[in-house]
């Protein structure tokens, strides 16, 4: 059975990330790091419900975690946002003022070639394929 492990932060700050989907009608945004020769597995993150997004399509390096309520309030009277219940600011970076609003961040490491589905629109519990899954909270 794949766990889901319950992390405060996703740190993958060596991987190449960029956005590979994007859902308008359903507020999601994917971003993916490709297996590569120090990494085996692709690496994606699924934001849902998005509001906002503050970030290049591409990132070299990941930091996610939740905001702290001094980073919120700044980020949000910066970008004049109200946080509706439900949805927080997680930060990408430990060194640009990057970030998604949404609900709690879901990710994934899996035995996927670039041009494959994303895990979570159709591998999600193929022990097979995914290896490990969690959510940032």
């Amino acid at each position: 059975m794949i766990s889901n492990d319950i992390t405060a932060e996703l740190e993958a700050p060596d991987r190449l990330f960029q956005i590979t989907h994007v859902s308008r009608t359903h507020t999601q945004l994917w971003l993916q790091a490709d297996a590569n020769s120090t990494h085996e597995h692709r690496l994606e993150v699924l934001f849902q419900d998005v509001k906002y997004l503050c970030t290049p399509f591409v990132l070299r390096g990941l930091s996610l975690r939740r905001a702290d309520p001094e980073q919120t309030r700044r980020l949000t009277e910066l970008h004049e946002l109200v946080l509706e219940p439900g949805s927080d600011v997680y930060l990408l970076s430990r060194s640009h003022d990057w970030f998604v609003v949404s609900s709690h961040p879901l990710w994934a490491e899996a035995k996927l070639r670039y041009s494959d589905e994303p895990v979570f629109w159709s591998h999600t519990g193929k022990e097979d394929v995914v290896v490990r899954m969690g959510t940032v909270k």
